[in-house]
């Protein structure tokens, strides 16, 4: 099974050891379609409870900043 963790690591060596700018861009930006991909899926997989309890975190810190 591939991971998001070995997919990003195996982009990050991809990225060190290419000399092309173009090419470490287009390496850079599949490392942040990997990562949105992976959150997008964690999402999918939170419990309405999970879903409930991130919302009033954020509302906690949202009044801590002001």
């Amino acid at each position: 099974m591939i991971t998001a963790e070995g997919a990003d690591k195996d982009l990050e060596k991809y990225e060190s050891e290419t000399k092309d700018e173009g090419a470490k861009a287009i390496i850079k930006a599949l490392r942040v379609v990997v990562k949105f991909l992976s959150t997008m899926r964690s999402n999918q997989l939170l419990t309405e409870a999970d879903k409930a309890r991130i919302a009033e975190d954020k509302k906690k810190r949202e009044v801590k900043k002001s």
